[in-house]
Parts: C-alpha cells; sequence; structure tokens
C-alpha cells in the first residue's frame, strides 16, 4: 500500500516539475550566445585517433576504426549504420596548422583571398604556406543530424585532403537535385545517409566519407528540414 502512494506521490510530482519546466522554457539561458558554446563537428574515427587510445582524455567506449562520431556529445554512429543529415550552408576555409614535427595545433584562419595561399608549395601530400606551415583546404558543410534518440541538432560535417573529392561529388549532387517543376532544389531540400568505407594508396588505409541520398522524406526528415531551412536563413544573415 504504501509502495503505490509513493508511486502516485512521484507521478504528481514529476507531473508538476514537468508543468514548471515547461513554462520556464529557456529561462536563464538569455546570456549564453554561440560564442559562449562548442561547435559540434562530425568526423570519422581513424587508426590514429584519440578516441581509440583508453589513455587519452578524448577515449570514447565503444569507438572503433571508421565510426563517425560528434565531438561535443560524444556519440557514435557505427561505420555501417551512419547518421542522417540535412545540410543548411556550405563554405570554404582555409586553415593554418603547424606541422606535427613543430608540435602541430591550429594556427588561424587565412582569408580567401590572402596572397599566401597563391605561394604554396608540395611536399609530398602536405601543402606548405611560405612561413612554413601547412594550409589545409577544408570544406565545411553545416548540417542538422539525427541522434539515435531521434534529436536533431546543428553539426559540422568539416571535410578536407582526401575527403574533398567526396565533398565535391556530394556538392555536385546537391546542384543537380531538382524539384518536381523543374526548379532547383534548395540545399535543405535533400537528407542523406553519412558512412563510411575504407579506402587505401601506397601510403596506408584511412576511412572515408560515403554519402547517400534518402528519397523517402519521413515527418522526421521534414523536421530537419525546416530547422535546415531556419539555420540557412540564420547564417545568412550573419546570426
Amino acid at each position: 500500500m504504501n509502495q503505490v502512494a509513493q508511486r502516485k506521490t512521484t507521478q504528481v510530482v514529476a507531473s508538476e516539475l514537468d508543468k514548471m519546466l515547461e513554462a520556464d522554457a529557456g529561462v536563464g539561458l538569455e546570456n549564453i550566445t554561440t560564442e559562449d558554446m562548442q561547435i559540434p563537428f562530425i568526423r570519422i574515427i581513424q587508426a590514429l585517433s584519440p578516441q581509440l587510445q583508453k589513455d587519452d582524455p578524448l577515449y570514447i567506449k565503444g569507438a572503433e576504426q571508421g565510426d563517425i562520431f560528434n565531438t561535443v556529445s560524444q556519440e557514435i554512429y557505427k561505420q555501417d549504420e551512419g547518421v542522417i543529415v540535412v545540410p543548411a550552408f556550405f563554405e570554404k576555409k582555409f586553415l593554418e596548422f603547424q606541422l606535427r614535427s613543430s608540435g602541430g595545433g591550429f594556427v588561424r584562419e587565412l582569408a580567401a583571398d590572402d596572397k599566401d595561399i597563391t605561394m604554396t608549395s608540395r611536399e609530398g601530400t602536405i601543402e606548405l604556406l611560405p612561413n612554413g606551415n601547412e594550409l589545409v583546404r577544408t570544406h565545411q558543410h553545416l548540417v542538422i543530424a539525427q541522434s539515435a534518440d531521434g534529436t536533431i541538432a546543428p553539426s559540422v560535417l568539416d571535410m578536407k585532403k582526401t575527403q574533398l573529392k567526396v565533398s565535391r561529388r556530394w556538392n555536385t549532387l546537391k546542384n543537380s537535385a531538382r524539384l518536381p517543376s523543374g526548379a532547383l532544389m534548395p540545399i535543405y531540400g535533400t537528407a542523406w545517409q553519412v558512412t563510411t568505407v575504407l579506402e587505401a594508396n601506397d601510403q596506408g588505409k584511412w576511412f572515408n566519407y560515403k554519402l547517400d541520398r534518402i528519397n523517402d522524406v519521413t515527418p522526421e526528415i521534414e523536421k530537419m528540414m525546416l530547422e535546415a531551412r531556419n539555420m540557412y536563413q540564420g547564417v545568412s544573415k550573419g546570426e
């Protein structure tokens, strides 16, 4: 009898709490802006990724080579299942990094018209700036990604080096998608399953992205597209 009464009391308290939280939605978060938050990136776990090293702070239990992960939530998307995304915005970045032999690390972002970009030299697969640092040409795809529990959130799917060929193909497919009228599909009008595949050359093996368009627009994907549209409008306005 006491257990029944306790269960009813707990249910009532939970119900009242839910109502209070709903009524106070967003309270206390007014001063937190995008500058105060960490940007979630979607990336591939490679053989030497810290997410596989148990003694590394970035270690993720259960992670395997070829899996995709979210750098903020640490959520893992298994290689053959991947993650569903709807693109919202695209831009190219020119990033400067120190060489690993010099300690590595991000230095700065170069403007697209920076003269140093036209004065790079090649050292194997590395593109060197005049100051000896590495230039990494990066395609950044701002997307709405779906988590395993069905929740959706903005993320950056950035592609560089060997991933650029995948990015260019993806951009070509997005740029050729058409509406029933024949008009060009907006960027947020398509959904994609992002998985990974193993690639290799004479320098080794690694995992790369594979993107397949999803033609069945479910209510969940429709919600993602609407959110991606809102995000596109916000980014375009500089928000």
